[in-house]
């Protein structure tokens, strides 16, 4: 049974490299904070106690706020593969139809990789890109389908980017 905390180690290093996403990290400086820390700093100013005033400006100026967004890949790649699908089923529905394909692959990877893999958008997802390749096997118009699931996807990514994680430094 010892041996079982060490897998866990090795497992969960393993499964953090299994990733396929743009990070982006920004800092920004909470303003809102600041009326209140020059309140307090000219209050201890007042009182004449000009290193405590330092001390509470100092850290009004050092506190960050840090908001993390990730973008999953192949959820990019699977917008990228709906669009040019829809360029190309104007002038080759083979070559669309192999886009669509790919886009259905990224969808399924980005599912496999863990980004919502237990959504049920997914499954919605993949019966718009089946519906969509039935259109484009026959000659139905495709331009709503292509919006819809070009809407649908694209709402699925948001959610899945503004997943953000808010944390202070300071």
């Amino acid at each position: 049974m010892t041996s079982l905390p060490c897998f866990a180690k090795v497992s969960s290093a393993v499964f953090d490299g299994l990733t396929s996403e743009i990070r982006v990290r920004t800092y920004n400086l909470p303003l809102v904070t600041y009326p209140g820390a020059l309140r307090e700093a000219a209050r201890l100013l007042d009182q004449h106690k000009n290193k405590e005033a330092t001390a509470v400006l100092l850290t009004a100026l050092n506190t960050l706020t840090m908001v993390d967004r990730t973008a999953p890949l192949p959820l990019i790649l699977a917008q990228t593969a709906i669009n040019e699908a829809q360029n190309a089923g104007k002038k080759n529905k083979d070559t669309a139809l192999k886009l669509l394909a790919d886009a259905r692959t990224q969808l399924e990877r980005a599912k496999e990789l863990g980004y919502a893999g237990k959504d049920p958008e997914y499954s919605a997802l993949n019966k718009s890109i089946s519906d969509l390749e039935k259109q484009l096997q026959g000659n139905g118009e495709t331009l709503q389908a292509f919006s819809s699931l070009k809407d649908r996807l694209a709402s699925f990514f948001r959610r899945q980017s503004e997943s953000t994680r808010r944390s202070k430094q300071g």
